[in-house]
């Protein structure tokens, strides 16, 4: 069974909460955690490459010399491919199409792997009475420095005033988390009361 350490909102421990099987005990497969990583990281990607092909150049239109009689190769167009300046044949159009996908159910087993690998690595903080927050950053300058991952409830707004300017501090709610967030950042940070939140959306 994992466990968490439990912090205050002054940056005391005051216990360790015992995180829930569902969630942080899954069999962690590394290979589906790749696979959820390449995808999300694919569908981030824009087409702005773009190459301009032979009828998108500057050139004159007129033929370079007279079919025959030169002795020489026959040759139209000074935007062919195959002179300097001319067009790129089969270059990028900027319409190029990175989107790749994960059926529904290797979603959620990556993304419970992913929660799981924190917990064994020990890498997960919660903190209780994020109620008491005012919203003020330096109420949790005690937090790490390090990359953080912090997951709220609708209802935190306070909290999220307060910790969302914290540097290298991402902010997700318990439905748009993804696999990849959670091991791109070195801490997750957790409320007591988004556990069950998480539970209820990612276990069926």
């Amino acid at each position: 069974m994992s466990t968490a350490a439990t912090f205050n909102i002054k940056g005391e421990k005051v216990d360790a909460v015992t995180l829930p099987k569902e969630l942080f005990g899954v069999e962690v497969k590394p290979q589906l955690l790749a696979q959820a990583v390449r995808v999300w990281l694919s569908n981030q990607r824009k087409a702005f490459a773009k190459t301009k092909t032979r009828k998108d150049v500057a050139k004159t239109t007129a033929k370079m010399y007279k079919q025959k009689g030169t002795g020489r190769a026959r040759h139209g167009s000074y935007a062919a491919p195959i002179f300097v300046g001319g067009g790129v044949a089969h270059g990028p159009s900027g319409e190029q199409n990175y989107k790749l996908s994960l059926s529904s159910k290797m979603r959620k087993l990556a993304l419970l792997g992913a929660l799981s690998a924190k917990a064994s690595a020990h890498e997960i903080m919660v903190i209780e009475g994020s109620d008491k927050a005012t919203g003020k950053t330096k109420q949790l300058a005690w937090l790490p420095e390090e990359k953080k991952l912090v997951i709220l409830d609708k209802g935190q707004i306070k909290f999220k005033q307060a910790i969302r300017n914290l540097g290298q501090t991402v902010v997700r709610g318990p439905e748009s988390l993804s696999a990849y967030e959670i091991l791109a950042n070195k801490q997750l940070i957790l409320t007591k009361e988004v556990i069950s939140s998480i539970k209820k959306i990612h276990v069926a």
